[in-house]
């Protein structure tokens, strides 16, 4: 039925419910804390997600164990040398890609799979793989 479709009895058996004063009153003040409760948690949410999120640098592997064998063949060493010396290598270059990854925060990807965009570690390795080196050989 439709309003112009009505009898004259119709219109006495159709009410129309109205809300009362008070709860008139309580829908924008309940409207505006219920939207602020919800711009603070999408707040908080990208906030935490932001913080968490690891820094994505790269570091070319490859290159760092070809320029090491580069410089280990150039030295006339012992199969034993040869050894100890790959294995201190071995040893700085994974103490120094954790401690990276732990002090940065960081997900340390090799570069040929990355296509651009992110910080390259590469040089700051080596170096500290040399410290390590040089600390670990001074120690002995």
């Amino acid at each position: 039925m439709t309003p112009d479709t009505l009898t004259p009895s119709d219109h006495q058996s159709v009410t129309v419910k109205k809300r009362s004063k008070r709860r008139n009153r309580c829908i924008v003040p309940v409207a505006v804390v219920a939207a602020g409760m919800i711009a603070l948690n999408a707040a908080i949410a990208l906030l935490l997600i932001q913080w968490q999120t690891p820094v994505t640098v790269t570091f070319d592997m490859k290159g760092t164990v070809d320029q090491f064998m580069t410089q280990t063949a150039q030295h006339q060493l012992t199969q034993g040398e040869s050894d100890a010396l790959t294995l201190r290598f071995t040893t700085a270059l994974d103490a120094s890609l954790k401690d990276y990854q732990h002090r940065h925060d960081a997900l340390i990807l090799v570069a040929p799979s990355v296509v651009s965009g992110v910080k390259d570690i590469t040089v700051d390795i080596q170096r500290d793989v040399a410290r390590r080196m040089r600390a670990d050989k001074d120690a002995r």
